[in-house]
């Protein structure tokens, strides 16, 4: 009953309550904050140092063969450290899901440690991966580990991991906003008051600790000029190719994956030595392809190459991207999924802008929004996409012709039967997952809001189809707590706050978003 009462404390209303949170959330921004800032200055020096090399070695055959050598060292290194903890194989953003979900449970100071070093030894040989999945997990397991100094229940544990996830993409990004919503958006997957007071307090904090890192200048300094209403349909055009685009990018990320897991009879140091040795021979030919693509962006930022140029990058990268990623290296694909945008756009920009004489300067303008909409395309969250490029960038004046193109490209692959990348990855991930003993004696309590096309709307509480392993223990309807009784009906926008034994967990709440998201009717 204790364990209850501590459990149900979220869903008393207790100002000194909301303060604990708001403590909780600075301690979150903190440390989650404070750790995705180290791996970023140790990420971007990482690519100094690769770069700085490859000059340093250009046609010196002995020179060349030493780097190679240490290419094959630093594969090895990594697959150990991802055979000391697989909870760090790839992005990480998939495995914090799943923990939120209830389906893993992971070793926090393990993931740190291995993440960070096997996140930075990528970068250091050129593997064309990002830093913002690795820069999610890291925030995520530095929140789960001060929780574990904390006297909380597993469901402030689980509400933490899920504000530290979006600590550490706005720490990454320097994008507080963008980090917050995509907690709401992608991880938590619905909207929880307790976790917005949470996630938005750590995700400010987290970035105004980056900030001290990296100071406060956009990431992208673009300049963007309106386009004419007349050429609007020009962004029709541009949504119908990022969709397209988008949706073979997330099929070739499967496709690589499957590609190397028919090769799962190699040991991963072989694998791995061998996606360092190939990058590195990718980096003596064609060098900006290499890291997470900040060269790639530097040589747009003011002027455009070529049209060629253009191409033979965005296929050059887009290739060595699903060749690192499908390996599971440790790294994330954030970053290069918005560096191939940029390039689809700035390709896009080449062609029509000398077609309908447009200012030069427009260019950028169909670089950010193209951006923003592979994002959304790959992704699947629109949202987060145009918040996330308005505050890299700091330009505001293309929300309306982002949001155009981000629903198009949204919307494309969707139709096309396409899943979103994280979620797909989160299924692989669940089937090779063989299960973990959860402690039976802990409970979760998780949050519903009822949507408006719900068909459970009218019926009432103690009808409903939920797993006998769970308990309505209140419904929140217009800021009133109410305690269910026989009479008691499902409303729109309710807030239905359901217990469950955490060993049962990853089921029961599989089964409830079923009943309550899926519009589901009883037959």
């Amino acid at each position: 009953m204790k364990m209850i009462k501590q459990t149900l404390g979220l869903n008393v209303e207790d100002s000194r309550y909301y303060i604990k949170l708001i403590i909780e959330a600075v301690l979150i921004g903190l440390f989650s904050g404070l750790v995705v800032s180290l791996y970023r200055f140790g990420l971007d020096n990482s690519e100094n140092i690769l770069f700085s090399t490859l000059k340093y070695i250009q046609g010196d055959f002995l020179l060349t063969v030493a780097w190679f050598a240490i290419l094959a060292l630093m594969g090895f290194i990594t697959a150990l450290l991802m055979k000391w903890d697989p909870d760090s194989l790839g992005s990480g953003i998939p495995i914090v899901m799943g923990e939120v979900k209830g389906y893993f449970d992971v070793c926090w100071w393990k993931t740190l440690i291995a993440k960070f070093l096997g996140g930075t030894l990528t970068a250091l040989g050129g593997l064309s991966l990002g830093r913002e999945g690795p820069s999610v997990q890291l925030g995520a397991m530095a929140a789960k580990g001060v929780s574990k100094y904390l006297p909380n229940s597993k469901t402030d544990e689980k509400r933490l991991l899920v504000c530290g996830s979006g600590a550490g993409l706005a720490a990454t990004f320097s994008a507080p906003l963008a980090g917050f919503i995509f907690t709401l958006e992608e991880i938590n997957k619905g909207f929880d008051r307790s976790i917005v007071i949470v996630g938005l307090v750590s995700a400010v904090v987290a970035d105004l600790v980056s900030k001290i890192f990296f100071g406060q200048s956009p990431i992208f300094p673009f300049t963007s000029l309106n386009l004419p209403l007349k050429y609007f349909y020009l962004l029709i055009i541009l949504g119908i190719i990022v969709g397209i685009l988008g949706y073979i990018y997330n099929v070739g990320m499967i496709k690589a994956s499957e590609m190397w897991e028919k090769l799962s009879f190699l040991p991963l140091e072989v694998k791995y030595i061998i996606v360092f040795l190939i990058t590195g021979a990718v980096g003596l030919v064609l060098p900006n392809v290499l890291g997470g693509g900040y060269s790639m962006m530097h040589l747009i930022e003011y002027t455009l190459p070529p049209l060629s140029i253009l191409i033979v990058l965005l296929i050059g990268k887009y290739l060595l991207l699903i060749f690192c990623f499908g390996s599971s290296a440790p790294g994330g694909i954030f970053y290069p999924v918005l560096v191939i945008g940029a390039y689809i756009g700035a390709i896009f920009s080449a062609i029509v802008i000398p077609i309908f004489g447009l200012d030069p300067m427009i260019s950028y303008k169909f670089i950010m929004i193209s951006m923003a909409a592979m994002f959304a395309s790959s992704v699947r969250t629109p949202i987060t996409a145009v918040v996330l490029i308005a505050e890299m960038t700091g330009v505001t004046n293309s929300l309306v012709a982002m949001i155009v193109v981000t629903i198009l490209a949204y919307i494309i692959p969707t139709i096309l039967g396409n899943d979103p990348i994280y979620e797909t990855l989160l299924m692989r991930l669940l089937k090779k997952n063989k299960g973990i003993d959860f402690d039976k004696t802990k409970s979760v309590l998780e949050e519903y809001v009822v949507p408006m096309d719900c068909a459970l709307i009218g019926t009432k509480i103690w009808e409903l189809p939920i797993p006998k392993s769970a308990m309505v223990v209140s419904v929140v309807r217009s800021g009133n707590t109410l305690i269910p009784d026989e009479d008691l009906e499902l409303k729109y926008a309710d807030e239905l706050f359901i217990i469950m034994n955490q060993n049962t967990y990853p089921d029961d709440n599989q089964n409830i978003e079923s009943l309550i998201y899926n519009n589901w009717k009883e037959e």
